[in-house]
């Protein structure tokens, strides 16, 4: 099984216009950097409206912000700071930019974000 990474889809409407999310560009760019490690992830774009499904169906309703990544397994590395990996539904995962792109830094063996 392979991480699971969820991002928001570009171009979504919400307030009558289009917008994109800051956070899953992060990541984007994060991969655009590091094309081996996109090659290595399931990746999947859902658009704005909620519920996000699968996200919610694995994680729950409270847990269904994006971007997230949900690990294929148990992870522990010195560059990951306290709060990055989060648990739900048996599941561990990660949400936001800097955590999301520490996590797969350490665990894919490319450079980190710098502090």
């Amino acid at each position: 099984m392979k991480d699971r990474l969820f991002l928001l889809r570009a171009d979504w409407v919400d307030q009558d216009r289009t917008w994109f999310c800051m956070a899953c560009a992060a990541v984007e760019g994060f991969l655009a950097y590091y094309p081996a490690v996109r090659d290595r992830l399931e990746i999947a774009y859902l658009p704005y409206g909620r519920p996000r499904h699968p996200v919610a169906d694995l994680l729950g309703e409270a847990n269904q912000n994006l971007p997230a990544l949900i690990l294929a397994e148990p992870f522990d590395h010195p560059d990951l700071r306290e709060g990055d990996l989060q648990a739900a539904g048996g599941l561990t995962f990660a949400t936001n930019e800097g955590p999301i792109t520490r996590y797969l830094a350490a665990r894919y063996g490319v450079s980190p974000p710098h502090p």
